[in-house]
């Protein structure tokens, strides 16, 4: 008996002990830190990242620096005008939880950016998909930064320093996180840039060598542009200054690099003059007779019966109808042929028979013809010139000749102002009398008025949503406006609405072009259907589910079926924003904010 009475008090005093001593942690644990802005404060932070954020066009996501100084706005809180952001604090604040459920969800939902680095990351995916899809590859310069006011690029990428981030990106390669390092791999991404620049210069190379089956290539030699021999992306490329740096760094080059150029036949030395005599252009009868079979059995390949055209190295394929003797034989020298045409050394039998079938002598003289047929036919379609830098001649499309499909008729336009001092004035004036606009600039605005009066024509109002892309269906829009960013060009103009021309606001403004889609959306939408809603019941209570009665002839028609209660709960949460002539109009109303 005694034994247990004495368990009992033990059991007892030790309880008695714990409880004291968990009494004891609990007193001197970490006290719980205060939030350490107040819910005025929170308030007025919020005001900001909506000033900021309206300025801005509002964007998906908003992203704040904390080296962001509060301008001395009326937008602005007078009390935090003149400071810097508290970016990084306000985010702390949020992961402990220390803000204001409603300032929060007013943050999100204007995209409030939490967590910097997973919206810097795809800023930087979104600016490479760009890039890529503009440039056809990833070789990003150092100093490319995203151009600014390019609607052609997301608003919110414009002036991104990408070639820093790509340099960033490389330097880091080792530490990157498995699943951003395949992204970048599965898009094509450059980690050596030297590497790829060195295997893009050696295909031009290759090209040249196969196209005149010497590398003798004169110091002036520019790439031309339009010439399908040539890859596009080495159009304009200097490959005779790239063969002189090429020679005056031999001693520097790796082995590999010199043994690839030495089995190509690479030239290291040349005659002061720099000017080297063409291989001679001689060809025997049958070697003849064997281009005028691959010529005819190409006419009765292609879809047309124009012309026919070789490129300057054909390789014929090993497959029928093409003739079984000229299989897995070295590529037929067509520029050699070409120019033995010109020295009159072609049997005349053979250049007849080739004549027939319009065989083409002068590649160069057949592209410009091509070029001004594809121009004449966009203009006869669309009675201009203003041809998107990317658009492509539709395949399939009865419109246009078989031989014109596919042709990259808005990189043509690009090249041809690029070359203008260049062309001949007999091409000059051939352009001009077609109407041709030689400034980019004047031609891109021009493009994208016509796409504001389409939008106009087919909906009756230039009230245009950021998010507005141009569809490819319906049949109301030419196809060279299909896929334009058409909301985010109109963005762009009323953030440079204090920049642009006068003749092109004036232009705008005969449209009726809604430079404050702001103040326009609460004037005639918001505003409108608060006071009809106090007209019709007499009263400001309005149930958060309400929603304006479709086919109500109580109700404005462009107000049937308006979520008017999630509004009015939306106007509580954001109504510190808001200017003092908005709350007037709100409190002669009678809402209770």
């Amino acid at each position: 008996m005694w034994r247990r009475q004495s368990v009992l008090r033990t059991t007892s005093w030790l309880q008695a002990s714990s409880r004291a001593l968990l009494s004891f942690e609990a007193t001197t644990s970490k006290p719980t830190i205060k939030p350490l802005y107040s819910i005025e404060k929170q308030k007025h932070l919020l005001q900001v990242v909506q000033a900021v954020h309206e300025e801005a066009g509002r964007p998906k996501a908003i992203s704040i620096k904390s080296l962001f100084r509060i301008p001395s706005s009326d937008k602005y809180p007078l009390a935090l005008q003149g400071m810097f952001f508290p970016a990084t604090k306000l985010r702390k604040e949020k992961r402990e939880g220390h803000l204001d459920a409603d300032i929060v969800a007013a943050l999100e939902a204007m995209g409030f950016v939490w967590k910097v680095d997973q919206f810097q990351w795809s800023q930087t995916q979104l600016a490479l998909t760009k890039y890529k899809e503009f440039h056809g590859n990833l070789l990003v310069q150092s100093d490319f930064k995203v151009p600014k006011d390019d609607p052609v690029w997301p608003t919110e990428l414009w002036s991104k320093k990408l070639g820093v981030a790509v340099a960033r990106i490389r330097a880091h390669k080792t530490t990157l996180p498995p699943e951003k390092k395949q992204w970048l791999d599965s898009t094509g991404f450059v980690w050596d840039a030297a590497e790829l620049h060195w295997k893009s210069n050696l295909a031009a190379l290759e090209t040249f060598k196969a196209m005149h089956d010497h590398l003798l290539v004169p110091s002036e030699f520019v790439v031309p542009a339009d010439d399908p021999q040539w890859p596009v992306e080495m159009w304009g490329l200097k490959l005779g200054k790239l063969i002189s740096r090429l020679r005056s760094t031999t001693t520097s080059l790796p082995p590999h690099k010199l043994n690839v150029l030495n089995s190509l036949g690479f030239v290291w030395r040349v005659n002061a003059r720099g000017v080297h005599r063409s291989p001679p252009a001689n060809f025997s009868l049958k070697e003849q007779q064997h281009i005028l079979q691959v010529v005819q059995v190409q006419l009765s390949q292609q879809r047309h019966t124009k012309f026919v055209y070789l490129p300057g190295r054909f390789r014929v394929p090993d497959q029928a109808p093409w003739p079984l003797h000229l299989h897995k034989v070295k590529p037929l020298d067509i520029s050699l042929f070409r120019r033995a045409k010109l020295q009159g050394s072609l049997e005349p039998s053979v250049v007849q028979a080739l004549d027939a079938v319009h065989f083409v002598w002068n590649g160069l003289e057949h592209q410009w013809s091509l070029n001004m047929e594809a121009l004449g036919i966009y203009k006869a379609q669309y009675q201009d010139l203003l041809i998107p830098v990317d658009f492509v001649v539709p395949q399939d499309d009865p419109q246009w000749p078989v031989y014109l499909w596919g042709k990259k008729l808005g990189m043509v336009v690009h090249n041809l102002r690029g070359r203008e001092a260049k062309l001949t004035p007999e091409r000059r004036q051939a352009l001009n009398a077609m109407g041709f606009e030689w400034d980019a600039n004047q031609a891109q605005w021009q493009l994208n008025l016509a796409a504001l009066k389409t939008f106009k024509q087919v909906y009756g109002h230039v009230k245009i949503l950021r998010e507005f892309v141009v569809p490819s269906e319906g049949g109301w829009w030419p196809s060279r406006f299909w896929g334009f960013r058409l909301g985010t060009y109109v963005n762009s103009l009323r953030m440079r609405v204090d920049t642009l021309p006068s003749e092109q606001r004036h232009a705008l403004d005969e449209l009726g072009f809604v430079w404050k889609p702001m103040e326009d959306q609460w004037n005639n939408r918001n505003l409108l259907a608060l006071k009809t809603f106090k007209r019709i019941y007499c009263h400001m209570k309005i149930p958060m589910k309400f929603v304006v009665p479709d086919q109500d002839p109580k109700w404005p028609p462009q107000l049937w079926n308006m979520k008017l209660g999630q509004l009015v709960a939306n106007i509580h949460v954001r109504h510190h924003g808001y200017p003092a002539s908005r709350l007037d109009q709100l409190h002669q109303l009678g809402l209770v904010l």
